[in-house]
């Protein structure tokens, strides 16, 4: 055998036991290539579900801010309705109060005056109806004499 073939020879050899000593290396490689792809498939997915509770977050932020906005405006709107009965009251007790107690003084001193006369109404009406027969009576007995 020459050099050439034994050189051959010791490279195939060689390249054999390299081969052989390398398979075990590329299968743990292989495997862990397929683990980690796998993985990135899981953490993909992961991101993925993350992203879309985010977007339902930011959708019940913008709903939130929405409610705020409602509850600023109807704080607003009751410190308006508070100021206008507040202005309500000052009106009532500062204009249609005195007014009505200026009425009911009227009407009490009214109502007084013809409580203490109701006795004498009753004469009164007589005496006017006695007034009128007289006058009637009197009225003739001018027609006839003049």
């Amino acid at each position: 055998m020459s050099d050439n073939e034994l050189l051959l020879a010791i490279s195939e050899l060689m390249d054999k036991k390299l081969e052989a000593g390398l398979k075990p290396v590329e299968s743990k490689l292989d495997r862990m290539e397929n683990r980690l792809d796998r993985m990135e498939n899981r953490l993909d997915r992961m991101e993925n579900r993350l992203d879309g509770m985010e977007n339902r977050l930011d959708g019940m932020e913008n709903r939130l801010d929405g409610m705020e906005n409602r509850l600023d405006r109807m704080e607003n709107d009751l410190q308006f309705v508070k100021n206008e009965l507040q202005g309500v009251k000052l009106f009532q007790e500062n204009v249609i109060l005195p007014r009505l107690n200026t009425i009911e003084s009227c009407y009490t001193d009214t109502y007084d005056r013809y409580r203490n006369y109701v006795d004498k109404m009753d004469a009164v009406f007589v005496d006017v109806d006695l007034l009128k027969k007289v006058v009637a009576e009197h009225s003739e007995k001018l027609e006839k004499l003049a």
